[in-house]
């Protein structure tokens, strides 16, 4: 679960109190390029979500959006200090930091052997293939489609209901798949 240390929870108090009564903090996780970003935010509570999660703390309360909770499990948001200024950090916490890469590493290699031979050779009939671009210390796995998939208006569900579910069955311990490509329609895409 996510973890804020006390010096950056009072920092979020200290920002809090030169807002109005009705804002608070919410906390999303997005990708780009490839990268998953963090995003801190103030938020009129009127705006929060009903499926946000609500994480209580010392007298504050943060709001993390639902689809973001998962990329959130083993990290703690703290303060930076650099010379004048302060900064707010997501900091990675594992104790078995290299056992993770490792197994990472090797589930990359089987996870490539599987969309080589399971997944691209029916992708092939629309003159398509997936590749994996990356898994993160979370086991969430990043896929990108090209040639006849790259822009077909049907790949993500393709993704959905059958490239994902081919891929939890097999590999248990990935805990979510998502497509990553800039899906832009061009001459090679199949629909």
């Amino acid at each position: 679960m996510l973890k804020i240390t006390k010096l950056a929870q009072e920092y979020f108090l200290k920002l809090l109190s030169k807002k109005k009564k009705n804002i608070c903090i919410r906390i999303s996780v997005f990708i780009k390029n490839n990268i998953f970003k963090g995003n801190i935010a103030f938020c009129d509570i009127k705006k929060i979500k009903n499926n946000d999660i609500k994480l209580n703390f010392n007298k504050l309360n943060i709001f993390i959006e639902f689809n973001s909770l998962k990329f959130l499990e083993n990290i703690k948001i703290d303060i930076v200090k650099k010379e004048l200024s302060k900064k707010l950090k997501f900091i990675v916490l594992s104790k078995n930091n290299i056992t993770i890469k490792q197994n990472i590493q090797n589930l990359k290699k089987d996870i490539n052997n599987f969309l080589k031979n399971i997944i691209n050779p029916k992708l092939l009939h629309h003159g398509g293939f997936i590749i994996l671009k990356n898994i993160t210390i979370n086991y969430i796995l990043l896929v990108e489609f090209h040639g006849g998939c790259q822009g077909c208006s049907m790949s993500n569900y393709t993704l959905q209901n059958w490239i994902k579910k081919e891929i939890l069955y097999n590999f248990p311990e990935i805990k979510e798949v998502h497509d990553v490509t800039l899906h832009k329609k061009n001459e090679l895409s199949y629909y």
